[in-house]
């Protein structure tokens, strides 16, 4: 059998531990900055043979005259991501520190150059707990050597070769977790901890049941904070509930288009849904959309909002890269660290029947823990999601602590100042898992951002988050946090028209001399640039197609996107082309849009607004045939 573990254990398997600068000029070093890689075991007890090369990259501080601080080092979530390739976010996040702050990134084991990559899980966009297995069992008995403890071992050992004693921590998402592993085995290295989209190492429920909470929670509640859905009879969750019911009873297939701009086939069942409702990596489209799409299906039998979301949600499960992402990786850290409804321990047929008699226990003692699905349907949610049954068949042989316990005895939390950041409407890491992890450090101060996802500090272009980091590393003392309370509403979609017509007028100014119908399309077409402009959460590649038809793109070089319509329909008979621009520094967006409506009347608009205006009104100008726009409408 190939293996992919035969990749992992042939790296550089040359004697010695130093510290190995790559030369400055070489093309995988960015420039002014020192990259190398430090041989590390695999195994530690030296039972299993092998070495691996951690990759690390240190950006020196820019003021060659000023007394260099502590050294910051930020850690990638997943767990699989490179933190190496995320390079791009922690130096914005820490850019106003760089004149005499270092920061050190390290790839962890398994991650980047040493990527586990198993066919059966990275190369596949439906995976199954056999597929894990396999990925398992083609490492040998590397299986259970990817743990969070040995891979704070190796930043320990990467610290030691660059001579660096006191780091100021700063870890996102499994980041946070790895973050805990190492305050609680190295307390004396930190002088200050920033844990951003918490969760616990100690404390945390194999059901993950929190989440379900902020589902249940968090829908209401962006809707009662958005106009026109709180306008509605009902709450958002009836509707959701509904939604799962009606694909339950009759499930939905059709072609819709992904986050990239890709067609594909996708069905909406209960599964599905509540792969939009639990993934919080999308979490503002979702937010965003899902209560209109479920209105649209309900109502005009219109299922296209709901197939994209579907079709968007779905695209997070592509086989990528390893060294971007490694699923191995993630499986391998799953399995060893993370606590499970059976016993990792036992054979994979003891699990089996340990995860019945779990599941019997949970659907009698708390049946709706992931209402609007039932415990059973949330089994149908992809495994990294679910969760419940990922591990059943990863082997665990010889491990070097015990499955579900990366802490060693008796280790206590670091005393360093301690930040805890987490977003309200997260449903991977939620704030009342954040605030588990609070209470066991002994200094610690938890935000929760108001309105807000998953990982708050990462391309925050409002202000709030990044200047509390910022503040905190640099002082110990995260100071006014109040404007996490005040972060905006999510804005969410009215309602998804069919028409331009069916769309909410803009509410005419003075200078207007459009028609009602007019206003109704002028509303439309600014809610196509829009319905664009929210996907730059969830693209990645720059381009995309439009929910009915056309197509779009976006460049950022710097901190403003600029995207280029073509086309696109929001409503199927309103086809909108033009540019639009948003300004992150400031959050100004500015749009020029032109179409033809359904009389043949040619239409040249501008519509600007800020985002990060509460309640954010669009004002819209220009002109629809020989009329005259002059009108304003909420911000899309």
């Amino acid at each position: 059998m190939r293996t992919a573990g035969l990749a992992v254990l042939c790296v550089l398997l040359a004697a010695g531990a130093a510290a190995k600068p790559l030369p400055a000029g070489d093309h995988k070093c960015p420039k002014k900055a020192i990259c190398g890689s430090l041989l590390r075991p695999l195994d530690p007890s030296g039972k299993v043979k092998g070495q691996l090369a951690i990759a690390y990259r240190l950006y020196p501080h820019t003021d060659p005259n000023a007394p260099p601080k502590e050294t910051i080092v930020a850690q990638e979530g997943g767990p699989g991501f490179a933190t190496l390739r995320s390079s791009y976010g922690y130096l914005v996040l820490f850019a106003p520190l760089r004149a005499d702050h270092d920061i050190l990134m390290i790839d962890a084991r398994g991650t980047g150059p040493t990527a586990i990559n198993c066919a059966s899980v990275q190369h596949s966009p439906v995976r199954t707990p056999h597929d894990i297995g396999d990925c398992g069992r083609s490492l040998g008995r590397a299986a259970d050597l990817y743990g969070t403890r040995l891979a704070a071992q190796d930043m320990a050992a990467v610290l030691d070769a660059l001579n660096i004693q006191t780091i100021d921590y700063y870890g996102d998402s499994y980041g946070t977790f790895f973050g805990q592993v190492f305050s609680a085995m190295y307390p004396n290295r930190l002088r200050a901890v920033v844990l951003d989209g918490a969760y616990p190492v100690i404390g945390e429920t194999p059901w993950y049941s929190h989440a379900g909470e902020v589902v249940r929670k968090g829908f209401d509640e962006a809707c009662e904070r958005a106009p026109y859905c709180a306008s509605l009879k009902g709450s958002s969750l009836e509707r959701i509930r509904q939604l799962v019911r009606t694909v339950r009873a009759t499930p939905i297939t059709g072609r819709a288009t992904d986050a990239e701009g890709r067609i594909r086939t996708v069905t909406a069942d209960p599964g599905s849904v509540g792969n939009t409702l639990y993934d919080g990596t999308e979490g503002p489209v979702i937010y965003r959309d899902l209560d209109a799409a479920a209105r649209a299906l309900s109502e005009n039998h219109d299922t296209k909002p709901l197939l994209r979301l579907i079709a968007e949600s779905n695209g997070n499960e592509d086989p990528t890269p390893p060294h971007d992402y490694s699923y191995g990786l993630f499986s391998a850290v799953s399995c060893m660290d993370y606590q499970q409804i059976y016993d990792m321990n036992s054979t994979p047929a003891q699990r089996r029947v340990q995860r019945r008699t779990a599941i019997a226990g949970e659907r009698e003692s708390d049946p709706k823990v992931y209402d609007p699905l039932t415990i059973d349907e949330f089994q149908t949610v992809p495994l990294d999601i679910s969760v419940l049954n990922l591990c059943i068949d990863w082997p665990i042989r010889n491990p070097p602590y015990a499955p579900g316990a990366p802490i060693p005895d008796g280790d206590a939390f670091t005393q360093a100042p301690t930040l805890v950041m987490n977003g309200e409407l997260d449903m991977l890491t939620t704030a009342a898992e954040g605030a588990i992890v609070t209470a066991q450090y002994p200094h610690a101060q938890q935000i929760v951002v108001a309105n807000s996802f998953h990982v708050d500090a990462i391309d925050d272009y409002d202000d709030c988050a990044q200047e509390i980091v910022r503040r905190f590393v640099e002082t110990l003392d995260a100071g006014d946090t109040s404007c996490a309370a005040n972060i905006n509403a999510v804005r969410l979609v009215p309602f998804f028209a069919v028409h331009a017509a069916d769309a909410l007028p803009a509410q005419p100014r003075d200078a207007n001399t459009a028609s009602p119908h007019q206003l109704c399309v002028a509303s439309a077409a600014v809610q196509t640039a829009g319905d664009v402009i929210a996907r730059w959460n969830i693209n990645y590649g720059g381009k995309g197609l439009g929910l009915r038809g056309g197509a779009w793109s976006y460049t950022q070089p710097d901190l403003v996107a600029r995207w280029t319509l073509n086309g696109v329909r929001w409503t199927k008979d309103l086809a909108v082309s033009g540019s639009a621009e948003w300004d992150q520094k400031d959050g100004a967006i500015r749009t020029h849009l032109t179409f033809t409506d359904r009389d043949g009347e040619a239409g040249d608009l501008t519509a600007s607004w800020n985002d990060r205006d509460h309640d954010a009104v669009a004002v819209v100008k220009g002109a629809i045939g020989k009329r005259a726009v002059d009108a304003t409408m909420p911000a899309p």
